[in-house]
């Protein structure tokens, strides 16, 4: 009897800490899956969040190359605030199926490369979400523990008011490098009993999840306020002069930073002009997507299926080789991933740095990185250089998670820009 009861507690904890340690991320785990967008209805760049009682929807969008249409699927996982796991069981937060079909898909048109164009709008009918908080999208073909991709998206609630500024950072030496947010919280009428572990914030530059700063707790408990000015701990990395970008929107016409085109009988290749770094570049104010991508098409109106995919060649002219790292190109068309499908290979003949991913045709910006080998720190500073007065977006979410509560509400979000909320 002692030796089963062991056994099945060694087990249990096992289980228990494989889901502590478990954190979802935005990722596809499918060659073929291509361009998954998952935005509010009618705002493609806007971050998934949506607010209870407001009668608003997602839009998911995906593309398979493979061509040929597959019974696709979907489900949805309630996360806490860092984007692990609750213990909830589904029937608590989903009314209607826990498990549902994507439908509706549509044959690609006129594009030398084949695909099969898939979308959902979410909730629906068959699926809604009845608590606000972190959650993920998981798409999948016959087994769920199999996805081809994972989405995260929100779901908030408005209980609490957040007034937030972007500030220069006290320490001077980080003055021109980096932004600092700093926010109060007023609580009126909401009960907290004990902020400093039933409140905790996470803040994103430009919808990025790679540098979010998490579980952030208040600095200081005021009469129905709430100080999160933490002097240096909210701060982001200016990263150059606004976002590289480029102009893919037609095939026949090159469009902005657009060098060439080799339009064969079964795909494209597109050449962009050779980008170096922009430390000492002078500052100039342009209206980028903040990281962001916008899929357009000029040469044909259903740009779903209409658009193309061509195989975007980068070249980062450095004029000599690292030896402490690996230069990436990111951006959200790659959710600001640093790995195989993102590095720069360095070619010794042109002494540049060269990459080619596929994309669909729209508008794009990018940047470029120096991953360190040691310590696999990030550095923007050596390619994009800094200026302290760049333009950001930054995004607020405040969760709160009162005693004995299995997982963490989102009671407030706010969106915040670097010039127009300037301090």
């Amino acid at each position: 009897m002692f030796r089963v009861g062991f056994i099945a507690f060694i087990y249990f904890s096992l289980v228990s800490f494989t889901c502590q340690a478990l954190v979802y991320e935005n990722t596809i785990y499918s060659p073929n899956i291509k361009t998954v967008q998952l935005f509010p209805k009618g705002s493609d760049m806007a971050m998934p969040i949506l607010n209870m009682g407001q009668n608003e929807t997602l839009e998911l969008h995906f593309d398979d190359l493979s061509a040929s249409p597959k019974n696709y699927y979907y489900t949805v996982v309630q996360c806490h605030s860092d984007w692990t796991p609750t213990t909830m069981n589904v029937m608590e937060y989903i009314d209607g199926f826990t498990e549902a079909n994507i439908n509706d898909y549509d044959y690609s048109n006129g594009t030398k490369v084949p695909y099969v164009h898939y979308k959902l709008e979410f909730p629906n009918n068959d699926m809604q979400v009845n608590r606000s908080g972190n959650y993920v999208l998981i798409v999948y073909e016959q087994n769920k523990e199999n996805p081809i991709f994972i989405k995260r998206f929100m779901v908030a609630e408005s209980k609490v008011i957040i007034d937030a500024n972007v500030v220069y950072p006290r320490n001077l030496s980080a003055r021109n490098q980096y932004q600092e947010v700093i926010f109060k919280v007023n609580y009126k009428g909401f009960n907290i009993n004990n902020p400093t572990t039933e409140i905790n914030a996470t803040v994103l530059q430009n919808y990025r999840w790679d540098n979010a700063k998490l579980n952030v707790k208040p600095q200081f408990i005021g009469m129905n306020e709430l100080n999160f000015d933490l002097n240096g701990k909210l701060i982001f990395a200016t990263a150059g002069r606004e976002f590289r970008y480029f102009d893919l929107r037609s095939l026949r016409f090159r469009g902005q930073n657009i060098r060439a085109f080799d339009i064969r009988d079964k795909e494209n290749d597109v050449y962009l002009l050779y980008d170096k770094p922009t430390q000492s570049d002078k500052y100039m104010m342009i209206k980028d997507l903040n990281g962001q991508y916008y899929i357009d098409n000029l040469d044909n109106p259903y740009y779903n299926t209409g658009a193309d995919y061509a195989n975007v060649h980068f070249n980062f002219d450095l004029g000599s080789q690292v030896s402490n790292g690996n230069f990436y190109v990111i951006g959200a068309f790659n959710d600001w991933k640093c790995d195989s499908t993102s590095i720069l290979h360095y070619d010794a003949l042109d002494k540049s740095y060269t990459t080619d991913i596929q994309l669909k045709q729209g508008l794009y910006n990018y940047m470029y990185v120096l991953k360190n080998n040691q310590d696999n720190s990030i550095n923007p500073f050596i390619t994009e250089g800094y200026y302290m007065d760049t333009e950001n977006d930054y995004t607020i979410l405040l969760y709160y998670t009162p005693f004995g509560e299995r997982y963490d509400r989102l009671i407030a979000t706010k969106f915040i820009n670097s010039i127009i909320n300037r301090f």
